[in-house]
């Protein structure tokens, strides 16, 4: 499954179609990015699969990061939502952390490409995938999950601890789950409904 959708036709677009454009953009860049690597992708190369020049495409984004980056934004800033919708549904401290812990599952599912790209590129020169933590949506996912964890342990169903390392373990395991579902579920027999909920039992139980 994709989240990027690409137009059919590469000819140059008229004026007029900047939100359109923009989203051509990070969806080109996202494919491109994704085949050649964040490295060997040019500007000019985007530029050529969304149908304008070069020049048109600095408009929109001065360099590769930037580009980089609104995909990141606009991951985040979708993820932020289900997160929070997620902790909405449940009533009880631990349904809320289990509907966390699983919304994040199903939102990397569900979108695929700009998972990889965001979590497993390395843009040249950097240590990490995408500077993260300069994105507001990504502060406040993470501190979802950490709040998530303080409450766990203030509700007695969590041992005490330093919350924050307890919440980077935590997104460990689901950043490893979410992978190996999206990479690797032709090498397993169990299904990734199954998977998930029995590491969120997991999870529940080693903390515990």
């Amino acid at each position: 499954m994709s989240d990027i959708a690409l137009p059919a036709t590469r000819h140059r677009k008229p004026r007029g179609q900047g939100p359109t454009r923009r989203a051509e953009i990070l969806a080109a860049a996202t494919r491109i990015f994704l085949e050649e690597g964040v490295a060997h992708a040019t500007m000019r190369r985007i530029a050529a699969a969304v149908g304008v020049s070069p020049t048109a495409l600095y408009v929109y984004f001065p360099d590769k990061d930037a580009i980089l980056t609104a995909i990141a934004e606009a991951w985040f800033a979708e993820f932020l939502a289900a997160l929070e919708a997620s902790q909405r549904s449940e009533e009880s401290v631990e349904a809320r952390f289990r509907a966390g812990l699983r919304a994040y599952i199903t939102f990397g599912l569900s979108r695929p490409d700009s998972y990889r790209l965001i979590f497993l590129s390395r843009p040249a020169g950097r240590d990490a995938a995408l500077p993260c933590e300069s994105i507001a949506e990504a502060d406040h996912s993470f501190a979802i999950l950490q709040r998530g964890v303080e409450s766990m342990i203030a509700a007695g169903h969590f041992r005490l601890g330093a919350a924050e390392a307890i919440a980077e373990t935590i997104w460990a395991a689901l950043h490893g789950l979410t992978i190996l579902l999206l990479d690797q579920c032709d090498h397993l027999t169990t299904s990734g409904d199954v998977m998930t909920e029995t590491m969120l039992g997991m999870i529940i139980t080693g903390f515990r």
